[in-house]
């Protein structure tokens, strides 16, 4: 992650915005106050959406079993031909 004084972030916003959306960079822009970091939307949505499956008891017990299970396994489980 890149760390910037909020001076900085003023003076290069819309090429910093631009490498957040375009590259993905995670930028951490502080005061003497303290700090903010600015991510791009889908790295946004995919820590909401991961903080909201960590938080339904057993969703991470699952998704390991499920991905220690055999796609092969995964498939009959459901019906389809995988011949």
């Amino acid at each position: 992650m890149n760390h910037i004084t909020a001076n900085k972030a003023q003076k290069d916003f819309y090429r910093i915005l631009d490498g957040v959306i375009t590259q993905g960079i995670s930028i951490s822009i502080a005061t003497d106050d303290g700090a903010a970091i600015l991510v791009n939307q889908d790295e946004w949505n995919g820590m909401l959406e991961t903080i909201y499956l960590q938080s339904i008891p057993g969703m991470n017990d699952s998704i390991m079993e499920g991905k220690a299970t055999p796609v092969s396994e995964c498939l009959d489980s459901v019906g389809w031909d995988i011949n």
